[in-house]
């Protein structure tokens, strides 16, 4: 679990980061306070929703009585069909 909280911690920093930098590239060079701000609320519900993959997958994982690396395996497995 705490590796996909690192996950989501570090792709909404990266997200954040990038927008700003390319809000510096931009011809009509807006704010970057403000792209920073809206960076920072677009990334708030990518968050939400990979915590709420990774909470589901968990549920259903303890509801069935299979571990976590089970899980993984069998969405890996589903994805290459």
């Amino acid at each position: 679990m705490l590796d996909i909280l690192n996950f989501v911690a570090l792709s909404g920093i990266f997200n954040v980061l990038f927008f700003w930098y390319a809000s510096t590239k931009m011809r009509s060079k807006p704010d970057p306070i403000k792209t920073l701000i809206v960076s920072f609320v677009f990334s708030i519900p990518l968050s939400f929703l990979l915590i709420g993959v990774y909470t589901t997958m968990l549920v259903y994982a303890a509801k069935t009585g299979s571990s976590e690396d089970a899980m993984w395996d069998y969405m890996e497995q589903e994805e290459l069909q």
